[in-house]
């Protein structure tokens, strides 16, 4: 017990710097710069909205202090309370500011990941903007959503684990679990990254199993209570793990789904994660480091099957976050002159990846429009907040909702359909502002006109149609 007591600590004692970044601190202040650089170049793009429906709805259970619902995201929403509680910006902002923080230190996880496996930190750094320029990753960096928090976090732990800090490696890991399940499937990395060194099979192996030992134990210390305290919405609940929405099981789909989301994440640079693939697998040092290849290939084949089941999430943005670390074996073992000709045409491949920046931040105006739009039409509507109708995709309702939210007032955002099966409702309770996002007549809301009038509001270059309440 003491010996193991001892290992803790000094498990503990190597969580620092240098065991990430390297020993020399001149070297070590160049690269924190370069992440802090990285950090506030992005922070200046950050708005105060919403990536989704599901986003919209994380924050508002943040703001309610709410961890018993949705509980299979229990790890993200307890981050997002203590997050929200530090930062000043209002709960939205506070959430996006939040994920690119953690954003950035998972590239931090990457660069150590890429350091160890190439002995290079300039290499290191083309891998992290290899993984940068992933548009998922790019989109989940800028706007709030569990996918980068979990993959920063998978990032880090395999970073420790390669280090030998397994202890570490596993706590971080138990939290990405905590933060989704889909982080569960990772753990075939950390499995079949096995060492090879000369010291035989068996003492291999039990070193491997000792490893692997302290990793979890870590891992379920984390998760395990967590887990235990919300169990029935965890397991059983609306969003628990067995009633979460599933695609039916068809292999063939899955595994196209998968391909077609690597293609469309790494575009031509898909190329340079190939390169890498080649060159660790021809590394003779890593085959008795910590070969991580065949690991990751694993993992991709079986977060295809597993994973890729629960619609659209990027579910393979872990595997690609990682396999971007391999291109800088392959930039170390090149010749100089080849390794001149590859960073040039990476050079070529980066701008191709910048291209994600101009979409990625029109989708951020869009929503900032949609923002003010919102805000607007429940200055307006005060003292109670709006009942918006003729918005149609659960995404943009749940997004509206909150924006034209104020306070303990929420917002209410239908359909024309619904809107329509409730007329009783309104005829009943005259006290609400009926903004139209489609054109109506008269005729067809001719019952609501005895205890509302139809005006014209002009918000934001827009006109809208309003019922508001008749005089009593």
């Amino acid at each position: 017990m003491k010996q193991f007591f001892g290992s803790v600590r000094a498990q503990i004692e190597h969580v620092n710097l240098r065991a990430v970044l390297g020993d020399e601190p001149a070297a070590r202040a160049l690269v924190i710069a370069f992440f802090v650089a990285l950090f506030f170049a992005h922070a200046t793009l950050l708005r105060p909205v919403v990536q989704n429906g599901d986003s919209a709805a994380y924050n508002t259970q943040i703001d309610a202090l709410d961890l018993a619902s949705r509980s299979t995201h229990v790890g993200y929403l307890g981050l997002g309370i203590v997050f929200n509680k530090l930062l000043p910006f209002g709960t939205d902002l506070n959430m996006n500011v939040m994920v690119l923080a953690i954003g950035v230190v998972g590239l931090i996880g990457v660069y150590a990941v890429a350091r160890r496996l190439s002995g290079s930190r300039w290499a290191a750094v083309f891998s992290v903007l290899l993984a940068l320029v992933l548009p998922s990753e790019l989109r989940g960096s800028l706007l709030s959503e569990v996918d980068v928090v979990s993959v920063s976090l998978i990032a880090l732990s395999y970073a420790w684990f390669l280090a030998e800090v397994p202890l570490v490696a596993g706590a971080v890991f138990g939290l990405s679990v905590l933060v989704t399940p889909m982080s569960g499937p990772m753990l075939t990395v950390f499995v079949l990254t096995v060492s090879l060194s000369e010291a035989g099979l068996a003492r291999n192996a039990s070193r491997h199993l000792l490893k692997l030992a302290k990793f979890g134990v870590a891992a379920l210390a984390v998760y395990l209570p967590v887990v235990l305290t919300h169990y029935h919405d965890y397991v059983y609940g609306r969003r628990g793990l067995l009633n979460a929405p599933r695609l039916p099981l068809s292999l063939a789909r899955q595994l196209a789904h998968s391909a077609v989301f690597i293609r469309d994440e790494a575009g031509i640079t898909i190329l340079f994660y190939a390169l890498g693939v080649c060159a660790c697998l021809a590394s003779r040092r890593l085959w008795r480091f910590g070969q991580p290849v065949p690991a990751l290939l694993l993992s991709v084949l079986l977060m295809a099957i597993v994973g890729d089941r629960v619609g659209p999430v990027p579910v393979q943005l872990p595997n690609l976050v990682l396999l971007a670390a391999l291109p800088s074996v392959a930039l170390v073992a090149s010749p100089w002159a080849l390794r001149l000709g590859s960073l040039l045409v990476f050079a070529g491949c980066l701008s191709k990846g910048l291209a994600s920046y101009p979409r990625i931040l029109s989708e951020i105006a869009q929503q900032d429009r949609d923002r003010s739009l919102c805000v607007e039409i429940r200055d307006q509507s005060r003292p109670r907040a709006p009942v918006l109708v003729g918005i149609i995709g659960w995404d943009r309702q749940r997004a509206y909702e909150r924006y034209a939210s104020s306070g303990t007032q929420s917002a209410k955002v239908l359909e024309w359909g619904a809107f329509l099966h409730r007329e009783r409702q309104w005829l009943e309770s005259t006290d609400d502002q009926i903004w139209f996002f489609r054109h109506v007549n008269e005729r067809q809301i001719h019952r609501l006109l005895s205890v509302y009038s139809l005006e014209s509001r002009h918000v934001v270059g827009r006109v809208f149609q309003v019922l508001v309440p008749s005089p009593k």
